[in-house]
């Protein structure tokens, strides 16, 4: 049987950031990485490719530190990044740095046997052409990679089994658009950004589009401009500068308490945090003009900007997507699907609409689609975490304490799952410390997630993730040191503290079922610097570091510092 080190689990993003750290730190370490693609990517992997795909980040947000991804031939007043060239980005990645040898394609880990401190055994399904095997390795650390796009989810449709038209999950688009020369009636079920994706790519084409938005869902996502004010400010850069994410209510320590207190203790604080977010809010309304027209006005978000989370996208189609609306080449339905029929979708409103495909952007699966065999928590979606209980007043009442605003939710909405299964209607969040590791394996250091949130941040949290998770299990984290097999009462506390604050801070969009860090990124990524004794406030100046957006090139050396740190701790 094969043993490895270290596993990894999924060769997205996240995935060869895992595998390139810690071979920087360890590099004769037998290492390797499964993914049941075809090919390494995830998201971006070539088989999820379609004309029209660009991400929401721009040129210099969406890359490795010390890899900066070429901008030949683009033009950068209109930069969003289209889907092949991330792709050929992320192949030359992996060229460049040797990372080919240890991936292996088409293998879907089924099972992970934990064996304790000696690791895990894991059954890999390997196809290679028509053929199907089956072996097991073994691998003293297992990282899962997979994130929260890993497996679809699909809601039950009834009389599905009569539609007669195919039905795809949005994932599959790249299927489907090859479909586009004979599909002449699309319907679309989301209202989510990828779903705008979709309408935009078929409407652009001459289709027709009925987009069904759930009267029982969360509504239409919010839309941003490419740009913001007459300054043409690029969104994704306001996240990732101190300034901007002081105004945001936030549980972590990054060095400027006395700003934050200000902001969300003082009356005046709050006012100029209240006004900062009104703003944003009616920029975007009055930008995309959702009550000029009866049938935009359709589009125009459910929910308070404030506490959506990452339920937005960017225009970044280049073209007046809302065009589409007004001329009826796009018909949006705020409904619910009661039933299919034969080629026929028939609604909660009486409406019956004819269909030559039905998309469903329905989300993802929450919890990594890998059998565990073990007896410790997991601290996955679905799983209720005895542990965690006991400690959920106390850190609500911390988060409220410290976070007043937070105390004003918004009225809940009549939210409908669409799964009536118990498993999938997600009782309790991901509760990992940091969010990558669940506390009943601080101890072993055998297992660690990574990418199991949403940021626009994707590439600086991927790398200081990866970091912090090799410090982890080189037990070079101080806050875990511990001489028994008690878990410490603090990293139980934070975990449930840090999960929390998601169920609050962003109680419209999805903070209580996994992480989101939307005006938080920095400050997460702060937190896992500074438990790796690594510095977090990276800017040359006193003015840039508070005034200036961080980019993945001030990261540029975090790998080396640790190393120095490291040498350093065993001297």
């Amino acid at each position: 049987m094969e043993c490895f080190d270290v596993v990894i689990v999924g060769a997205g993003i996240h995935g060869l950031a895992m595998l390139k750290t810690y071979r920087d730190v360890h590099p004769d370490a037998p290492i390797l990485v499964l993914d049941k693609g075809a090919s390494l990517g995830g998201v971006w992997a070539e088989d999820r490719l379609y004309p029209g795909l660009r991400t929401n980040n721009h040129f210099r947000t969406f890359e490795f530190s010390g890899y900066p991804m070429s901008t030949e031939g683009f033009n950068l007043n209109d930069d969003h990044i289209p889907g092949e060239h991330v792709n050929d980005y992320l192949h030359k990645y992996a060229k460049d740095h040797g990372l080919y040898r240890f991936l292996r394609a088409n293998c879907d880990v089924s099972t992970a046997v934990d064996y304790g401190s000696a690791g895990w055994t894991l059954t890999v399904d390997q196809k290679r052409g028509a053929v199907l095997s089956q072996y097991s390795i073994k691998a003293q650390k297992l990282v899962v990679a997979t994130g929260l796009t890993s497996e679809p989810f699909m809601p039950a449709l009834p009389g599905r089994e009569n539609f007669g038209a195919p039905i795809y999950h949005t994932s599959q688009f790249a299927k489907a658009e090859n479909g586009l020369g004979t599909f002449k009636k699309v319907v679309l079920l989301s209202g989510a950004k990828f779903s705008w994706d979709i309408a935009c790519a078929y409407a652009s084409a001459g289709i027709q589009v009925d987009w069904i938005i759930r009267e029982s869902g969360h509504g239409p996502c919010w839309m941003l401009p490419n740009r913001l004010t007459p300054l043409k400010i690029i969104p994704e850069l306001l996240l990732q500068t101190r300034l901007i994410t002081w105004l945001s209510p936030c549980i972590w320590e990054d060095g400027f308490s006395w700003i934050r207190n200000f902001f969300h203790q003082h009356w005046l604080g709050r006012k100029i945090v209240d006004t900062f977010f009104a703003k944003m809010q009616h920029f975007a309304e009055e930008v995309n003009g959702y009550d000029r027209h009866p049938e935009t006005a359709k589009l125009k978000p459910w929910d308070d900007v404030f506490f959506i989370g990452t339920n937005r996208g960017l225009l970044n189609y280049g073209l007046d997507f809302f065009e589409f609306v007004r001329n009826g080449q796009v018909r949006v339905h705020i409904a619910d699907i009661t039933r299919l029929s034969d080629h026929t979708v028939h609604l909660s409103t009486g409406d019956a609409i004819d269909a030559d495909v039905l998309i469903c952007g329905t989300g993802w699966k929450d919890t990594p689609q890998l059998n565990f065999a073990t007896e410790k928590e997991l601290g996955l979606p679905g799983h209720t975490s005895s542990s965690a209980k006991e400690y959920i007043p106390k850190a609500d009442a911390e988060i409220l304490h410290t976070c007043p605003k937070l105390q004003n939710q918004p009225t809940p909405r009549n939210f409908k799952p669409m799964s009536e299964k118990k498993e999938e209607i997600t009782p309790e969040p991901y509760r990992h410390f940091r969010f990558m590791v669940p506390p009943a394996f601080i101890q072993s250091k055998t297992l660690a997630f990574t990418g199991a949130y949403r940021s626009p941040a994707t590439t600086i949290i991927a790398q200081t993730q990866a970091l912090w998770i090799t410090a982890f299990f080189d037990d070079q984290i101080p806050m875990l040191a511990c001489s028994d097999d008690v878990v410490p009462e603090r990293v139980v506390y934070e975990t449930v503290l840090h999960t929390q604050f998601g169920k609050w801070r962003y109680s419209r969009g999805f903070g209580a079922r996994f992480p989101e860090l939307w005006f938080d990124c920095l400050p997460y990524v702060d937190l896992m610097l500074k438990d790796i004794g690594v510095q977090n406030q990276r800017k040359k100046t006193w003015w840039a570091e508070r005034f200036t957006p961080y980019m993945p090139s001030d990261y540029v050396g975090i790998v080396d510092e640790y190393k120095d740190s490291k040498k350093g701790a065993q001297r």
